[in-house]
């Protein structure tokens, strides 16, 4: 008697089912061994898990062939296996913070719709490394991505500068200089570390037409899990839409998308690479 459709499909469903939960079951022994390793028994995994011996005994062995784990032969041992590793270098080598902040500036232009930009520390100065313009706002000093922010008169290149060192950003200000752009721009230097103290207290940047007339601008830090300032976030336009309101809502927007940055990309050292 040949089965019948449905019960082919009742087949391939339950052998989808069980497959699914053999998966969750070989990720939860890796999980497992690399919160409680380096070396562990198939009783201690078992127990641990509350799985039986068979079980764990059956996917080990599938995850050693495919090198995701290793077994001493003379204690019967195992541990994770260096593909892991690999797997793991190559993960976080894809994760720059260009291509995984690109998302949330997109969704943060969205909903504000707003020429927004991501700044990071460079040699020497302030770096743009990411922008998406907004039609609804014109802005003359337009920073290209790969130039240099003039960082002591930008939102976005203030909160990246209110956390560096003194020592950088001393540098920094003495190779670019604090040039004029409008009559709010900060052209002493006191006057601007007074400004980047107000930044660290307060935990954004502001841009209150320093840069252009008619221009404002609001910034967070992107900050590492390590307490290293690894970039800026920021959005600027007309200055009546910088105001009240408006204007705490661009604080929280930019707050949001900085920490959303900073948790996607973990504790990373190539944040930088494009």
């Amino acid at each position: 008697m040949q089965p019948t459709l449905k019960m082919r499909s009742n087949h391939k469903e339950a052998a989808h089912a069980g497959s699914s939960k053999s998966l969750q079951k070989a990720m939860h022994i890796l999980f497992y061994m690399g919160q409680h390793g380096p070396e562990l028994r198939i009783a201690e995994i078992a127990s641990g898990l509350h799985l039986n011996k068979t079980t764990v005994y059956r996917l080990l062995s599938a995850l050693e062939r495919l090198d995701l784990v290793q077994r001493d032969p003379e204690n019967e041992h195992y541990r994770l296996g260096l593909k892991l590793h690999e797997l793991g270098t190559k993960a976080a080598r894809s994760r720059t913070l260009q291509t995984e902040s690109r998302r949330y500036l997109k969704e943060m232009a969205h909903v504000c719709n707003e020429a927004v930009s991501l700044a990071v520390p460079g040699s020497g100065g302030v770096v743009c490394l990411e922008r998406f313009d907004s039609p609804r706002t014109m802005i003359s000093v337009r920073t290209p991505v790969g130039a240099f922010f003039p960082a002591h008169c930008s939102a976005a290149g203030k909160a990246v500068l209110a956390y560096l060192s003194e020592e950088d950003v001393d540098a920094i200000l003495l190779k670019n200089k604090l040039t004029r752009y409008t009559p709010n721009t900060h052209t002493r230097v006191a006057e601007l570390k007074n400004d980047l103290r107000r930044i660290r207290q307060r935990g954004y940047a502001l841009d209150e037409q320093e840069l252009e007339c008619g221009l404002n601008g609001v910034a967070a830090p992107v900050i590492s899990q390590n307490a290293r300032v690894i970039g800026a976030v920021g959005i600027a336009g007309p200055t009546q839409r910088f105001q009240g309101k408006d204007l705490a809502e661009k604080i929280d927007l930019v707050k949001m998308t900085a920490h959303k940055i900073a948790a996607n990309l973990g504790d990373h050292s190539n944040w930088f690479e494009k």
